[in-house]
């Protein structure tokens, strides 16, 4: 439904992620996301980390910190991979910042969906996508259920 009240259908998709604490709720979302709305969804992924100003008091503390860099590569394996299969489109917001600082890192934010947009051809995530994912989802769950039905009737015979 969310992606019909979108028509065409959302040209970005921003996930928002505190550094510094990426929870195991936080890694079942986005799992969910992409086992429910299919591999092409990651198309139209941009992770926008905010409290970049926790990070930048850290780099100020601590002399040769690699930042953004050692951040990403400390990330979960899933991730991490999750961030390759967006192409590792991310941005950093610092969520201190006012005035001109706060509207040039919004204004970056924009220029990044406007590279991703021309990048996928103008293209969106359509009901289209979602709905070959949906089917996808209910054939694989029901495979899944006929193999669970066929074990439990062989321990049954059993």
């Amino acid at each position: 439904m969310c992606i019909r009240l979108s028509s065409p259908g959302p040209h970005a998709i921003v996930l928002c992620v505190p550094i510094g604490r990426f929870t195991d709720e936080d890694v079942e979302t986005v799992n969910h996301f992409c086992e429910n709305f299919g591999e092409n969804l990651a198309k139209y992924v941009i992770v926008l980390f905010t409290r970049y100003d926790d990070l930048k008091r850290e780099m100020e503390r601590t002399p040769n910190h690699p930042g953004m860099n050692k951040f990403i590569d400390s990330l979960r394996p899933s991730l991490r991979e999750f961030l390759s299969k967006c192409r590792n489109r991310y941005i950093e917001f610092d969520n201190t910042l006012v005035g001109t600082s706060a509207d040039s890192q919004v204004q970056r934010l924009i220029e990044m969906v406007e590279n991703m947009v021309r990048e996928n051809g103008g293209s969106s995530y359509t009901d289209v996508d979602y709905q070959r994912q949906k089917m996808h989802c209910k054939n694989r769950l029901r495979k899944t259920g006929l193999r669970g039905k066929q074990k439990s009737k062989k321990l049954n015979k059993k």
